[in-house]
């Protein structure tokens, strides 16, 4: 048997092993994120675009410059509410913190002319109803600028690079999932009866969460579980490695949305393509079908993920090389070949990937897999197109996907599944649970802590810095540490003395 491109999968106990554990040196703690957010540039530049138009008729001025509301955005991600980053920026210790970075960035005369401490709780939500929801589609574009320049500035998705279109890197890829983040309340209904006392109760209902599936797509799957929250899409990119994540976009996800997750995902996918020459492909779970990979593929980039359940073989056609014939099927998501065994019965063997290609015209790319056809007669080879579906006017009259009936982008994946390729790359879409995971985790009580869909969409998006040594704030100094451990042999009564300071 031919060996295969894309090569066998690898059991369990010859796979790399996982990355190393996380170090005390690879942590940071509140202080040092709060410190790295007042020192990142790119807050400052994310707050640019809030700057107060004057209008007509002069008004009271702002308590705050608008670009303070876009660090205390920031920072309410480090403590999970509004009330407690409220309550932080009134110690003066972490107010003096962001006063050092407006100082680096903005000027010491701007850092000046800012009140003793920070705002409250009243100033934010007065802030985020009149200026920052206001303006979140700006915030959005400018989100998705910033984020992209800075997955560039680490080395993710590069332009000038080699490629590999049939065994890409992690960091070429952009990976995607949806996610639901549960609702602030578990209320569905603005007013309840008490049956006892006839007390009619008053509830707060959230607009935009409702009854959504989490645990998979397969509708077969019991794992499924009802969750009352919003859904949203998000795709990021990340090099191997702590602090190499980085967030690009992210969409709400309406529950009455026409295509649901798999149409935001496709359009959030396409923008991000389209922006990033150096990106290879995508990385998708199965909500993702035949219809949104012709998409990706026609725009000559890959669609990596799992062949749906639910699809049965399907017979493509019979090739025929001299007094030789052979039968091509489509199973699991690539060609096999039906091979009749000596007790009547048939079986789908499948045939090895020799070289994935890639062929682009004016308007649209095509993808093809050279086939090495076993034969007792020798060896052939076959191409057969993957991961576009053919219209009428792209084939001769009759010879089309769509006239045959055949769905080619359903059936046949670029990268199949089951490969050892596949297998060694599917991992980053499953890491994609780590950073919801962590952002859960971030939430108060892990529930979203906004109200509507356009203040939610002011919680997800996470533009963080990636702390270098250089950046990296320096500890504090603990003096004459060390010449407790020189003198340890003294006795009891003599230590004290030398751990004294003078201030």
């Amino acid at each position: 048997m031919p060996e295969d491109l894309f090569g066998a999968p690898r059991p369990r106990h010859c796979r790399k092993k996982a990355a190393r554990r996380t170090l005390e040196t690879d942590l940071r703690t509140v202080s040092q994120r709060i410190w790295d957010i007042a020192q990142f540039e790119d807050v400052y530049r994310l707050a640019s675009i809030l700057e107060n138009v004057p209008g007509p008729r002069a008004g009271r001025p702002p308590a705050y410059p608008p670009y303070i509301y876009a660090l205390f955005l920031t920072l309410r991600g480090i403590h999970g509410s509004a009330r407690y980053c409220a309550g932080d920026l009134q110690n003066p210790t972490v107010w003096n913190t962001l006063r050092d970075g407006i100082t680096r960035h903005l000027g010491p005369d701007e850092a000046r002319r800012l009140p003793a401490t920070g705002p409250t709780r009243h100033h934010w939500q007065h802030a985020q109803r009149a200026l920052l929801i206001p303006r979140l589609e700006q915030l959005n574009e400018t989100f998705e600028d910033l984020a992209l320049a800075q997955a560039l500035r680490q080395g993710l998705l590069p332009a000038p690079t080699r490629r590999s279109w049939s065994n890409p890197q992690r960091h070429q890829l952009i990976a995607g999932d949806g996610t639901v983040a549960k609702s602030p309340t578990l209320s569905t209904t603005p007013y309840s009866l008490d049956p006892i006392t006839g007390e009619i109760r008053r509830h707060r209902v959230d607009p935009a969460s409702s009854w959504q599936k989490e645990g998979g797509t397969d509708p077969d799957d019991n794992t499924n579980h009802a969750v009352l929250g919003s859904k949203f899409v998000v795709f990021s990119t990340r090099h191997r490695g702590y602090f190499r994540r980085v967030f690009l976009s992210y969409r709400h996800v309406p529950h009455d949305h026409p295509g649901g997750e798999a149409a935001v995902a496709l359009d959030l996918a396409c923008a991000i393509l389209d922006a990033a020459d150096g990106c290879m492909g995508v990385l998708y779970d199965g909500a993702l079908r035949g219809m949104h990979r012709d998409v990706i593929a026609r725009r000559g980039r890959l669609l990596i993920n799992k062949q749906h359940k639910g699809t049965k073989p399907r017979y493509i056609r019979t090739i025929g090389v001299g007094r030789c014939r052979h039968e091509l099927w489509s199973n699991a998501g690539r060609v096999h070949e039906r091979c009749f065994l000596d007790d009547g019965t048939s079986t789908l063997r499948p045939l090895p990937v020799r070289k994935l290609e890639r062929r682009s015209s004016t308007h649209t790319h095509r993808w093809y897999h050279l086939l090495t056809v076993p034969c007792p007669r020798g060896l052939h080879e076959h191409r057969e197109a993957v991961g576009v579906t053919t219209t009428p006017g792209e084939r001769d009259d009759g010879h089309s996907d769509t006239e045959t009936g055949f769905h080619r982008a359903e059936h046949l994946l670029q990268i199949p599944d089951d490969t050892a390729v596949h297998q060694s790359l599917y991992g980053g879409r499953e890491d994609t649970e780590a950073g919801f995971s962590q952002f859960d985790r971030s939430l108060w009580n892990q529930r979203m802590i906004a109200f509507g869909a356009e203040a939610q969409s002011l919680v997800v998006p996470r533009l963080p810095p990636r702390p270098k040594r250089h950046q990296r704030r320096p500890l504090p100094r603990r003096p004459h540490l060390h010449r407790r451990r020189n003198r340890s042999h003294r006795p009891q009564q003599q230590r004290p003395k030398a751990l004294t300071t003078k201030h």
